[in-house]
C-alpha cells in the first residue's frame, strides 16, 4: 500500500479506547442473554413462583448469572489474550447448500451484488457479522433466495493502526481465508476466523500456528496444502494488490456496497462511513431489484470509533446469532 494517504485525505488519530471496554461490554451481553434464558426456563417450571419455590427460583437465577459472568471472564481473558487458547467452533455456520465460488457466496448471475470489505481481526466486523445477526439475515433473505450474491474483500485495517505498526495478524488471517478458498472452504473458514478472533483485537489470536490450528479444527480437507499456504503467505501479494486498488469509499471495516453504491452515512467528524444497518442494506437491495422497500424498523447507524482509525502504512460459510447493536469499535482508515 502507498506510504502516504490518498489525495485529499489526512491521517487519522491512533486508537485510544482501552480494549477492556469491549471485553466488558461483550461479557455483559453474554451474561444478560444467559440470565434471560435462565429466567425463562425457571418461569416455565411447576409452582406459582411464590414462597420457598420462588426464592429457590431466583437463587438459581442468581447462581446462573454469576457463573456466566465468571465463565465469560475466564474465556475472554484466557491468559490475558481475549481469546481461547483452543479454537472454538462458530455458533452458526453459513448454510452449506448455498452455492459458493472462491470469495463469492450465492448465484453468480444474481441481479444484485453485495460487496463486503472486512478484516477478520476487526471487532466491529465481528459485531456486524456475528453478534448483530445482520449478515445472517442478509444471507437468508437475499443470497439464499438467489436475489443477491455476497462478495468478500480483504482490508487489513487493524494491522495499519499506528499502535499496531509491524503487525501482520489481519493480513495473515486474510491469507488463511484464501488458503481455505483454494479448497472451496472460504466461507467455512470465514466463520471459524470470526469465532476465534481476539475480543481486544490482539494479534496473538492469528499467529500462523493458531491459524493452522483453526484450519485443522474447521476440517479443511487437505491440511498439508493449507498449512503450507499459510506458512508461505501464498496469497499476500494478491491481497495487497486488491487493497491498493480499493474504492475510495473503503476507509474502514466493515464497508458495504450494493451494486457498486456505498452504504452507510458519512460521519461528519472523521469522513468515514457509518456501518449500515440491516434495514439500510435491505432497502438498497430492494431498490436494486426494483421492489418496494418495506417499512424500516427503528435502528441507529453506528458511528466509527477513534479506537479503530488507522494511519496508512506500506504494507468462509456463516453467520450469526442474536441481534445486538454494534459496539463503538468501528475500524476506520483515512
Amino acid at each position: 500500500m502507498p506510504s502516504n494517504p490518498p489525495s485529499g485525505r489526512s491521517p487519522s488519530p491512533a486508537k485510544t479506547t482501552p480494549p477492556t471496554s469491549r471485553r466488558s461490554a461483550r461479557q455483559q451481553r453474554l451474561a444478560n442473554r444467559e440470565a434471560n434464558r435462565a429466567m425463562s426456563r425457571a418461569s416455565t417450571r411447576g409452582g406459582n413462583g411464590g414462597g420457598a419455590g420462588g426464592i429457590l427460583m431466583w437463587t438459581l437465577v442468581a447462581v446462573v448469572v454469576g457463573a456466566v459472568v465468571i465463565g465469560a471472564a475466564f474465556v475472554l481473558n484466557n491468559k490475558g489474550s481475549g481469546y481461547s487458547a483452543t479454537p472454538v467452533p462458530p455458533g452458526v455456520l453459513t448454510p452449506a447448500d448455498i452455492t459458493s465460488n472462491g470469495l463469492t457466496l450465492g448465484n453468480a448471475d444474481a441481479k444484485v451484488t453485495i460487496d463486503v470489505w472486512g478484516d477478520f481481526r476487526c471487532s466491529q466486523c465481528f459485531l456486524f457479522t456475528v453478534e448483530s445477526g445482520t449478515e445472517t439475515k442478509m444471507v437468508a433473505n437475499f443470497v439464499k433466495t438467489g436475489q443477491a450474491k455476497l462478495v468478500w474483500h480483504d482490508y487489513n485495517v487493524i494491522d495499519q493502526l499506528a499502535a499496531n505498526a509491524g503487525q501482520t495478524a489481519s493480513i495473515d488471517a486474510a491469507n488463511a481465508g484464501r488458503c481455505a478458498a483454494d479448497q472451496g472452504k472460504f466461507w467455512l473458514m470465514h466463520d471459524w476466523l470470526y469465532a476465534n478472533q481476539a475480543t481486544d483485537e490482539t494479534p496473538g489470536a492469528f499467529t500462523k500456528d493458531r491459524l493452522k490450528a483453526i484450519g485443522k479444527a474447521a476440517g479443511i480437507p487437505d491440511l498439508g496444502k493449507f498449512n503450507s499456504c499459510v506458512d508461505n503467505g501464498q496469497h499476500l501479494d494478491d491481497i495487497r494488490t486488491e487493497i491498493a486498488a480499493k474504492p475510495a469509499d473503503v476507509n474502514g471495516t466493515p464497508t458495504l456496497f450494493v451494486n457498486g453504491k456505498p452504504l452507510g452515512t458519512v460521519d461528519a467528524s472523521t469522513g468515514a462511513r457509518n456501518v449500515p444497518t440491516y434495514d439500510e442494506i435491505a432497502a438498497a437491495v430492494n431498490t436494486a431489484l426494483g421492489l418496494p422497500t418495506p417499512s424500516a424498523s427503528p435502528s441507529t447507524s453506528v458511528a466509527p470509533s477513534p479506537t479503530a482509525t488507522p494511519t496508512p502504512t506500506p504494507t468462509a460459510t456463516t453467520t450469526a446469532t442474536a441481534s445486538v447493536a454494534p459496539s463503538a469499535s468501528a475500524s476506520t482508515k483515512p
